[in-house]
């Protein structure tokens, strides 16, 4: 059974843009409940390093440094196995966000586990926030091996500009541009809107408690995904995922 290329291309950009409210609501949550640095967005803790090297008060160089850090071993680890998977001709899309899945929930298992569902002590923030690191690191390298348009989860900038840009309907070329890839603009960045207000909302429960939900969310979406056919992106060298 195959999925019509349209409706295939729509289910796609509804899994991406489920992951974008998932790698949004992380980060609500670890910057509001976790020492105001990020688990997803580098280039924020980038920000935040360059504050701290210029003795900025208020802003420490450890705490982004270490999310970095964390980050960064995510995307290498994710590299070599999805590039291990490939090598073997696996599949590795949909076991690669339930390991995601898997992280944060362990994230805020152990969150409730150290302090309930109250706030965590300090001591406890400094390895909380860098497991999540190491599963937004997992997610951003998933998500580039995906190779979806306009929908790379994490990343706010370029789509928002392109969906500025779509309103100009009186020019030729913003009128050629297919709905689909409109629609994918306005996803990304509503995304990450959602997954902030979410995210925030949920911290009213506590990290922990925000934390397994925000995994018990991506684990359903996942299982919904490999439910499904085998999919494509549009502009379709690569599967978009190998389920």
């Amino acid at each position: 059974m195959r999925v019509a290329p349209g409706r295939g291309e729509a289910l796609i950009a509804g899994v991406m843009f489920a992951l974008t409210m998932v790698a949004g609501a992380v980060d609500a949550i670890t910057y509001l409940g976790l020492g105001h640095v990020f688990a997803a967005l580098a280039t924020g803790n980038v920000l935040l390093l360059g504050f701290g090297v210029a003795g900025t008060a208020g802003t420490p160089l450890a705490a982004p440094a270490a999310a970095l850090g964390a980050f960064t071993a995510g995307v290498l680890l994710a590299d070599r196995v999805i590039v291990g998977r490939l090598r073997e001709g696996r599949r590795w899309f949909v076991s690669m966000l339930g390991t995601e899945a898997a992280l944060i929930a362990a994230a805020g298992a152990c969150t409730i586990a150290a302090d309930g569902a109250e706030r965590l002590p300090t001591h406890g923030v400094g390895l909380l926030v860098p497991v999540l690191a190491v599963a937004m690191g997992w997610h951003s390298r998933i998500m580039d091996q995906a190779r979806i348009p306009d929908m790379p989860t994490t990343v706010l900038q370029t789509a928002l500009v392109k969906a500025i840009v779509d309103t100009l309907a009186f020019r030729p070329a913003v009128r050629a541009v297919p709905r689909l890839t409109r629609m994918r603009r306005v996803a990304t960045v509503a995304g990450i809107l959602l997954g902030g207000v979410g995210g925030a909302l949920l911290l009213r429960l506590g990290a922990g408690p925000g934390l397994l939900a925000v995994a018990g969310f991506e684990a359903a979406v996942v299982a919904l995904y490999s439910r499904a056919p085998r999919l494509r992106p549009a502009d379709g060298d690569a599967p978009a995922a190998t389920g």
